[in-house]
């Protein structure tokens, strides 16, 4: 992203405004403090993970999805490393999931994620000129053959990329929610 401040095209925030697990938490902490240390540092262990890891608020600018946590943790995503998006709708809610390009998945709850999900198109698309394949970093390839030195074409089958790393699925029939 650029140094100069710049206003979000669109945000949203986590679908829960209390942090439950924070909470609870900090009652263990409270409870550690008279007569086990152990919940103590266990409280508050698990407090300042829930603190650093639950997203507060989702910006999406013209170049990256943020995501800002707990002070002072903010995240940001650039779009080219941005794969492609999927809406999941499970039994406990809609939840939209961002495949990186690199295979690993983030996984959003925001409040209205219809409008968030449409706004990150929109945005992605602008961002990328439209150009909008399986990923978003794949580059477009020429459609004429090489030529050989002695004039000759020879016959060349396009070969589909061999870049997905050992292990890593397709997204096609990914059934999985994270």
């Amino acid at each position: 992203m650029q140094e100069t401040q710049q206003e979000p095209l669109h945000w949203d925030s986590h679908r829960t405004n209390l942090n439950l697990t924070l909470i609870f938490s900090l009652v263990v902490a409270v409870i550690g403090i008279m007569g086990q240390p152990l919940l103590f540092v266990i409280g508050v262990g698990v407090a300042i993970y829930s603190w650093l890891t639950t997203p507060k608020q989702y910006l999406i600018y013209s170049d990256a999805l943020v995501l800002v946590y707990g002070r002072p943790r903010v995240k940001s995503y650039p779009f080219q490393e941005i794969a492609n998006l999927e809406l999941l709708t499970l039994p406990i809610g809609d939840r939209l999931r961002v495949r990186m390009a690199n295979g690993r998945r983030l996984m959003l709850l925001t409040k209205d994620t219809e409008t968030f999900r449409a706004q990150l198109d929109e945005a992605l698309a602008a961002f990328h000129g439209g150009q909008r394949g399986t990923d978003y970093d794949q580059e477009t390839r020429s459609e004429t053959p090489p030529q050989i030195s002695n004039g000759v074409q020879p016959d060349v089958e396009p070969t589909p990329p061999t870049d997905i790393p050992s292990g890593e699925g397709t997204s096609k029939d990914d059934e999985v929610p994270y």
